[in-house]
């Protein structure tokens, strides 16, 4: 058995990951590697909504659609513009020989993407009956190859849990798409303005993992072996199949907004995405790019590894429902408050979008699960099934406008995630009520939120004052619930909390 591969379990007084790593510095690892990407989620996701607000005042929603259509195919290829070989310097031993082979295949698949990207433009305009749409895809290909140059390094500083400095380079992202993109808006560019600020924030995002990763000799040119290249392909193609597919299932929606109803509604699905995208999504995203590497290290001891996940899920759904119906309860007030009124069509799917980003949080988690025990092909068969459902359904539900299409991925979403969790319940070796007992302080604060909030946002007060009272009386039915139903779990979060803030300051 080679060390890149699963061990024997452990007892617990000698628990260690797979690096050799006790499991008292592994679990500070991974409380120090939250809280950087918690900073770096809090610092990037504030300016990208402060852009997102800014472009809202200066761009059309017909503007706004129209990148999101040169965007849809575009983020299906960049999911694979490495190839999964990255996530496979996760899972390995970071081998010189491994690093150079998964360089030279990222490379080789980003430059060949950018290609095809571009000369694939004029069928993305005839599929969505937009010419104008042609050059923006064109120039949108160029941050494929800067995806799969940066791909690489951002793995090795995952893998060595250097969330500081992935935190810079995420920061340095948001600060440089939210410059290029406001200033060339206020310029008048229009559309080319949110297009120009995607690339400039792909580059200096490359830029900066490459000037930060601490193994840039490992990354120079030099030799490799066919062992080395087809073992990275052997685990990455599924990882890279995987994530392409979540791609679909997760933005196929756009897809088919914008071929069905529009750009014009685009824009408004769009925008309406954007916010619970920016305040509940991409803090699973923050949180999975924390735990696939924690969770691989420690992949030998299964009953450690159920621990950890359990009190992921946990955390995850506790936030991610009593955000999702917080959002859903307030968003007729927060749309026109913050975007204006000519945004006002995007108050009925946040609402719907909101609930499927609180449906997610059910079953964040299980495929890093899958990939950390080195089974990533499972995410691949759930996807596949999960997409041929999806799509018929969304077609469908598109009969009834961008409303139809959001609460249409909520019910779907729901549906996969009892399925998701059930894959991870059997190859946790774990019985479902562990899960379905973790989920459940989630549950009740959401049922609590909707009963409090709700009425609260309807009072007869200016919209400011209504949005206040929601929120505060939102906050207080989620820590009453948690005070009178889960004190162990409420102090748990506290500890948790004040653990993180020592540990950030390390």
């Amino acid at each position: 058995m080679t060390s890149d591969a699963p061990g024997s379990q452990t007892s617990s007084a000698t628990r260690k990951d797979n690096t050799g790593a006790p499991a008292g510095d592994l679990a500070r690892a991974g409380v120090r590697g939250a809280a950087w990407q918690g900073a770096a989620f809090v610092v990037g996701k504030a300016v990208v909504l402060l852009t997102t607000v800014v472009l809202a005042r200066l761009l059309a929603p017909e503007q706004f659609g129209l990148v999101s259509l040169a965007l849809v195919l575009i983020v299906y290829a960049e999911a694979i513009a490495d190839v999964g070989v990255a996530q496979a310097l996760i899972y390995f031993q970071p081998r010189v020989s491994t690093i150079r082979a998964a360089l030279l295949c990222s490379s080789l698949v980003g430059v060949m993407l950018a290609a095809v990207g571009a000369l694939a433009a004029p069928l993305i305009g005839d599929f969505f009956g937009r010419q104008d749409v042609v050059p923006i895809v064109r120039l949108l290909a160029v941050s494929l190859l800067f995806s799969a140059l940066g791909a690489v390094p951002e793995a090795l500083l995952r893998r060595a849990l250097q969330f500081r400095r992935l935190t810079a380079a995420t920061v340095t992202r948001a600060v440089a798409t939210g410059v290029i993109s406001i200033g060339l808006a206020a310029a008048g560019w229009g559309a080319w303005a949110l297009a120009w600020g995607t690339v400039a924030g792909t580059f200096s995002y490359a830029v900066a993992v490459w000037l930060l990763v601490p193994e840039r000799v490992a990354l120079l040119p030099g030799k490799t072996s066919p062992g080395r290249l087809n073992a990275v392909l052997r685990y990455g193609i599924p990882v890279a199949g995987g994530t392409l597919l979540a791609k679909l299932i997760f933005d196929v929606d756009y897809l088919i907004v914008g071929h069905q109803l529009g750009v014009e509604a685009l824009g408004f699905y769009t925008l309406a995405f954007r916010i619970p995208e920016l305040l509940i999504i991409n803090v699973f995203f923050v949180i999975s790019s924390v735990s696939f590497p924690v969770y691989s290290r420690a992949r030998s001891d299964l009953a450690r590894l159920t621990d950890g996940y359990l009190l992921s899920t946990r955390m995850q759904a506790l936030y991610g429902v009593s955000a999702g119906v917080g959002i859903a309860v307030v968003a007729p007030l927060l749309v026109p408050l913050v975007f204006g009124e000519a945004w006002r069509p995007a108050v009925a799917p946040l609402i719907g979008l909101a609930i499927y980003a609180a449906c997610r949080s059910l079953g964040a988690g299980a495929n890093e699960i899958y990939k950390a025990l080195g089974r990533p092909g499972l995410t691949i068969t759930v996807s596949l099934l999960r997409l041929a459902i999806l799509v018929p359904v969304l077609i469908l539900a598109a009969r009834w406008g961008i409303a139809g299409v959001a609460w249409a991925q909520a019910a779907t979403s729901l549906v996969f995630v009892v399925l998701m969790q059930g894959v991870a319940c059997r190859v946790l070796r774990m019985s479902p009520w562990r899960l379905a007992e973790a989920v459940m302080p989630a549950l009740l604060c959401g049922l609590a939120i909707a009963l409090v909030a709700g009425p609260l946002s309807r009072i007869p007060a200016p919209p400011v004052a209504a949005l206040g009272c929601a929120v505060v009386g939102g906050i207080a039915a989620t820590a009453a619930v948690l005070a009178i139903g889960f004190r162990p779990l409420l102090r748990r979060i506290a500890a948790l909390l004040r653990r993180r803030g020592v540990e950030a300051t390390a």
